[in-house]
C-alpha cells in the first residue's frame, strides 16, 4: 500500500513508500482510508523523536470504509463507513469509567504511538471506529476527530451560555473554524480573532462570527460589546503568541480555555490579575467518544458545517503542511486523499 512515511524526524524526510498492507487482529478492523485531515499534531509528530513504530506513518484524523474485521469483532461490518476516534484507551481506568477516554492513563494517539491514516489502509481497534450516519460524507467526517472534537470539548469545559461574549483566537484554523460555529450554536456573540481578518472576514462570518478582528483591535471591540467588562469566554488554542492579548480581555468571573500551544507553551501569568478577577483558566484536550457522536449527529442534521479548504493527493503531503501554516486565505481543513 502507498503511505507517507518517515524514518528520521523532519518534514523534509517525508516520502511516499510502498508499505505492507496491515492485517487486523482480535478486536480490530482494517479501514481503507478515504480522507485524512492535516493538523498541527501531525506536524509535531513528524518532527518529534517519540513517534513509533519507525518507519512511521503519521495521520491522527481520518475516515474510511471497513474492508476487513478481525476475530471477535462485533457492532461493525465490512463496508461500513466510519470515522476514527483517535484516542487509544483501555476502558478500565478511573477516567475511562467516568466517560473521559481522552484522559485514560494508558492513552496515546493513533498516528503518534501507532501507524496513522496518511496511508491507503490502517488497522484500528473496533472501539475507535464510529459509524458515519446517513447524510454525512466521508470528507466531512474526516474533519471531526481533531479540529471539531477539540473545539466542542473546549466549549463544553468553558460552559458557554446564550448571550455571552466569546472571543475565538486562531479563528481560521482547524479548531477555530469549529469553535466559532459551536459558540454561535450556543447563542453566544462571537468575535473571531485573526491576524488575517481582512482576507478571511466573509468566510468567518459565514461560519457564524458576528465580528472579525485582528489581535490589535480585539480589545476595543470586546470593550464596546461588553461596556468595558470584557469577554465572558476566550478560546485560545494558539499559544504563547496570543496569550497576552487573549488573557487581558477576559471579564471578571470569565473563563479562558486552551487546548494547544502551537506557537509555544511558556507564558507568564500575573497572579493578582487572575485572582482579583476570579478568572477560570481551563485546560482541555481532545474529547470523548460520546462527544464525537454528538458532532456526527449535528452534522447529519446540518446544524453545523464542515469547513474544508482543499483536498490534495497523498503525494502532496508537504504542500498540505505549507498550506496549513502559510496560506493567507485558508479557512478550514486541508485533507489528503490516499
Amino acid at each position: 500500500m502507498r503511505a507517507v512515511v518517515f524514518e528520521t524526524p523532519g518534514i523534509e524526510n517525508l516520502k511516499i513508500m510502498d508499505m505492507p498492507k496491515p492485517k487486523p487482529g482480535p478486536g480490530e478492523v482494517l479501514v481503507r482510508v478515504k480522507y485524512a485531515g492535516v493538523n498541527p499534531v501531525d506536524y509535531f509528530t513528524i518532527n518529534n523523536k517519540n513517534a513509533r513504530p519507525i518507519p512511521h506513518i503519521p495521520g491522527a484524523e481520518f475516515s474510511g470504509v471497513i474492508e476487513e474485521v478481525g476475530p471477535g469483532v462485533g457492532g461493525v461490518n465490512v463496508g461500513d463507513e466510519v470515522v476514527i476516534y483517535n484516542r487509544l484507551f483501555d476502558g478500565t481506568c478511573r477516567y475511562c469509567l467516568m466517560g473521559h477516554e481522552e484522559l485514560c492513563v494508558n492513552s496515546g494517539l493513533i498516528g503518534v504511538v501507532t501507524q496513522g491514516g496518511f496511508a491507503e489502509y490502517v488497522v484500528v481497534p473496533t472501539t475507535n471506529a464510529l459509524k458515519v450516519p446517513k447524510g454525512v460524507s466521508l470528507d466531512e467526517a474526516a474533519t471531526l476527530p481533531v479540529g471539531a472534537l477539540t473545539a466542542w470539548h473546549m466549549l463544553n469545559r468553558a460552559e458557554v451560555h446564550p448571550g455571552e461574549v466569546v472571543a475565538v483566537f486562531g479563528a481560521t484554523g482547524n479548531v477555530g473554524s469549529y469553535a466559532i460555529q459551536f459558540a454561535k450554536l450556543r447563542g453566544a456573540i462571537v468575535v473571531a480573532v485573526s491576524r488575517r481578518a481582512d482576507r478571511v472576514r466573509q468566510a468567518l462570518m459565514e461560519l457564524g462570527a458576528d465580528y472579525v478582528v485582528t489581535p490589535d483591535d480585539v480589545k476595543q471591540v470586546i470593550n464596546e460589546l461588553s461596556e468595558g467588562l470584557g469577554a465572558d469566554v476566550v478560546v485560545d488554542a494558539v499559544g504563547q503568541s496570543t496569550w497576552n492579548p487573549s488573557f487581558s480581555i477576559v471579564a471578571k468571573y470569565g473563563r479562558w480555555v486552551t487546548a494547544g500551544a502551537l506557537t509555544g507553551g511558556d507564558v507568564t501569568l500575573n497572579l493578582p490579575s487572575l485572582y482579583s478577577r476570579e478568572v477560570l483558566v481551563i485546560g482541555s484536550t481532545g474529547g470523548t467518544r460520546a462527544e464525537l457522536r454528538v458532532l456526527l449527529n449535528l452534522l447529519s442534521k446540518r446544524r453545523i458545517r464542515a469547513p474544508i479548504y482543499t483536498k490534495l493527493d497523498l503525494e502532496r503531503v508537504k504542500d498540505a503542511f505549507d498550506i496549513m501554516f502559510k496560506n493567507e486565505n485558508r479557512v478550514g481543513k486541508v485533507l489528503l486523499t490516499p
